[in-house]
C-alpha cells in the first residue's frame, strides 16, 4: 500500500511544481495528522506557510454550540456554557455531533412517549433538554486527547522551529 502513498506524493508535487506559473492561485492543504505529511511538501516553494489551528477552548466551544444549536428546540435549562466548560477536547465535528445525538435523544423520547395519533399536534412541543445532552455526553466523546493535544504541541514546535530556521536561511541568502 505504501506504493499508492509514494505515487500520490509524486503527482502532487508535480502538481504544485506546475502552480508556480500561475498568477493568483493560492494552493490551501489540511490535515489532522501533520506529522505523516511526506518533507517533500513541506520544502521551499511547495506548502511554504504552515498555520496551526488549535482545538477550540471553551470560548469557541460555546461559539460552536451556538451555531449547531440555533435551530434546534432548546428547553430553557440547557446551558451552553455549562457544555462548553465539560467539552474539552472537543472539536468542530464532536460538538456537530453531540447536538445532533441530544437532538436524536429528544425526538425518541417524544416517539416513545405520544401516542401515534397525537404526534402531529404535539411535536411543536419537543424540546432539547440538559437531561437530553448529558445522554449525548455518554455517547459522544472528544476527538483530542491529552494524548493528541502533547503530540500536536511537539509537531507545533517542530514546525515552528523549522520555519525559523528558514526565516532566517532565507535572509543570509537575501542580505549576503
Amino acid at each position: 500500500a505504501s506504493g499508492v502513498g509514494e505515487r500520490v506524493v509524486s503527482q502532487l508535487l508535480t502538481e504544485l511544481d506546475g502552480i508556480e506559473d500561475m498568477e493568483d492561485v493560492v494552493v490551501v492543504a489540511t490535515s489532522t495528522r501533520p506529522d505523516l505529511i511526506d518533507s517533500a511538501l513541506l520544502r521551499p516553494g511547495r506548502l511554504d506557510r504552515h498555520v496551526h489551528v488549535p482545538v477550540p477552548d471553551e470560548e469557541a466551544r460555546r461559539a460552536i454550540l451556538s451555531v449547531h444549536t440555533r435551530d434546534k428546540p432548546l428547553a430553557d435549562g440547557v446551558d451552553l456554557g455549562e457544555l462548553a466548560s465539560r467539552t474539552d477536547g472537543y472539536v468542530g465535528a464532536d460538538i456537530e455531533a453531540l447536538t445532533r445525538e441530544a437532538s436524536m435523544a429528544a425526538t425518541r423520547e417524544f416517539i416513545n412517549s405520544v401516542d401515534p395519533d397525537d404526534m402531529n399536534e404535539s411535536v411543536g412541543n419537543v424540546r432539547v433538554t440538559m437531561d437530553h445532552f448529558e445522554e449525548a455526553l455518554s455517547e459522544v466523546g472528544p476527538s483530542v486527547t491529552e494524548e493528541t493535544k502533547e503530540r500536536y504541541e511537539e509537531i507545533e514546535q517542530r514546525f515552528d522551529t523549522a520555519e525559523h530556521e528558514l526565516e532566517e536561511e532565507k535572509a543570509g541568502r537575501t542580505f549576503q
